[in-house]
C-alpha cells in the first residue's frame, strides 16, 4: 500500500489514499473572513494576491482560488490563477512561500498599486515579509493580512496583529492517520477509505483570527496557539 500526506497526487489514483488539507476550503474560509471584515467596515478591498509561484502547482491554485471565491470574486476557470478579471485585484505577484520572496513580491504590488488594502499570502512566512514590506511603507496599520497554515510562528502572528486570520491545517493528524491506515492494513488489508465527494481524507482546517465576524466559524490564537504545529 502507498500513502501520500499533505498534497493530493495527479492523478489521485497514483496512491491508494492521501491525507491531507482541503487547501480550496482553506482558501475559502480566509476569502470568507475577509469578506465579512470589510463589508463591515464598509471597505472596498483592493486585493494583493502572494502565490507561491509560476508553476501553479496544485496547492498554490487551490488556496489563492479558494480564497477569491470566498472573497465572492468570479475565478474564471478554477485550476488557473490570474484569469479573474475583477478590478478589485491589484496584481498577483510570487513569493517562493519565503519570508524574503514575501516581502519582495509585496514591494512590487504596492509600487504597482499603493491602494492595496487586502493581502493574501499562500503561507505565513510570505506573510510575515509582506508585513514587513508594509511596516516600512508605512502602511502596516492600513492593510489587513490573511494566510493558510496554522503554524506556531503564523498563529504568534495572529496574536500580535501581523496576520488577521489564518486557515490552520494539522500535519500532526495527516502523520498519525497514515501510520494508523499502515497497521490496519498490515493486520487484515484494509485500506482507508477517501472522505465522501473527495479524493482523498480530509484532515480537516480551523480558521484562526482574534477579530471574529458574523457568519464565519473560527477559534481564537489562544486556541491556535495549544493547536499549532511547526
Amino acid at each position: 500500500m502507498v500513502i501520500a500526506l499533505d498534497t493530493p497526487t495527479d492523478p489521485a489514483n497514483a496512491v491508494d489514499a492521501t491525507f491531507a488539507t482541503d487547501n480550496y476550503q482553506a482558501g475559502r474560509l480566509i476569502g470568507q473572513w475577509a469578506k465579512a471584515k470589510f463589508d463591515k467596515d464598509g471597505k472596498q478591498a483592493k486585493i494583493a494576491m502572494l502565490d507561491l509561484n509560476a508553476n501553479q502547482v496544485s496547492v498554490d491554485v487551490q488556496r489563492d482560488q479558494g480564497f477569491l471565491e470566498g472573497f465572492g470574486v468570479d475565478v474564471k476557470d478554477k485550476a488557473k490563477i490570474g484569469d479573474e478579471a475583477d478590478p478589485r485585484i491589484a496584481g498577483h505577484d510570487v513569493t517562493d512561500g519565503a519570508e524574503d520572496g514575501g516581502r519582495t513580491a509585496m514591494e512590487n504590488l504596492l509600487q504597482k498599486d499603493p491602494s492595496i488594502n487586502l493581502v493574501y499570502t499562500i503561507n505565513e512566512p510570505a506573510a510575515a515579509g509582506a508585513y514587513q514590506a508594509l511596516k516600512a511603507a508605512g502602511k502596516e496599520k492600513a492593510v489587513t493580512i490573511v494566510s493558510v497554515d496554522g503554524g506556531c510562528p503564523g498563529v504568534d502572528n495572529v496574536k500580535a496583529g501581523v496576520i488577521g486570520a489564518t486557515s490552520m491545517q494539522f500535519p500532526l493528524k495527516m502523520a498519525s492517520l497514515g501510520i494508523e491506515a499502515i497497521s490496519k492494513f498490515a493486520k487484515d488489508g484494509t485500506k482507508p477509505q477517501a472522505t465522501a465527494g473527495k479524493d482523498f481524507v480530509d484532515t480537516g482546517v480551523q480558521l484562526i483570527t482574534d477579530q471574529p465576524q458574523s457568519g464565519v466559524e473560527a477559534k481564537d490564537s489562544a486556541w491556535g496557539k495549544e493547536n499549532c504545529w511547526g
